[in-house]
């Protein structure tokens, strides 16, 4: 499953990005608030605000900081413009954390939704894997790969093949396993299936963990460190 949101910014990306964007604040024209916002509406005590937070932000020498004037004007709202930011105050942004990522269910999709999650899955003789099966005469690897998920984790996933060629393989002595690249759309995997007793999604740092070290060495050039 590709990321969902972005990744979180780290300290020094966050405080790049506010400085450019103070460059482009401080060398840009004036901004005619008179032409875009209505006299005395919240946004333009909102835009207010915010102008002369910016206005109060100085990145060098303190003694050549130009002194600007506060452009904060005491507003009168009227009580249509009062309802309209009463509704837009009562929308809640959704958290970054999600309840499956404070209860640690790694079964769930809406987990880690900044990062790539890949699917495993316990086999019989109880070692976590990447999904895996046996190919068929007669079959390509895209179609053997399909055949497979849907017989180790049920039929309620809609899954997109990217291509038909492998992206790595895990040679052992017994069998060369080649890997397909595989997005899934919607649904989502079946716990207690014949062949997979068990199944999470987990990043790449969580593979791991759960992989043994062989199998990690054979598949980690092959996960996205996003």
């Amino acid at each position: 499953r590709d990321p969902i949101i972005t990744q979180r910014a780290s300290k020094f990306e966050e405080a790049t990005d506010r400085y450019f964007d103070w460059l482009q604040f401080i060398s840009a024209d004036r901004f005619p608030r008179d032409f875009f916002f209505k006299k005395g509406s919240t946004a333009e005590s909102k835009w207010m605000e915010l102008e002369d937070g910016r206005n109060a932000e100085w990145y060098f020498d303190e003694a050549s900081k130009p002194q600007l004037k506060s452009v904060k004007k005491i507003v009168k709202e009227d009580e249509d413009v009062v309802e309209k930011s009463e509704a837009v105050r009562s929308i809640e942004v959704s958290p970054r954390e999600t309840e499956a990522d404070a209860t640690g269910d790694q079964q769930s999709l809406e987990r880690k939704l900044d990062r790539t999650l890949y699917l495993v899955v316990k086999s019989s003789a109880g070692e976590w894997t990447l999904p895996q099966g046996e190919i068929k005469s007669e079959e390509l690897l895209h179609e053997a790969a399909r055949r497979n998920l849907k017989e180790l984790c049920g039929g309620r996933m809609s899954v997109w093949m990217v291509g038909n060629g492998p992206v790595g393989h895990h040679q052992t002595d017994q069998a060369c396993t080649f890997f397909i690249k595989g997005h899934i759309l919607s649904g989502q995997a079946q716990a207690g299936v014949e062949l997979a007793s068990e199944f999470k999604w987990i990043t790449r740092e969580e593979i791991e963990k759960t992989v043994s070290a062989e199998y990690w060495r054979a598949v980690k050039d092959m996960l996205s460190t996003i």
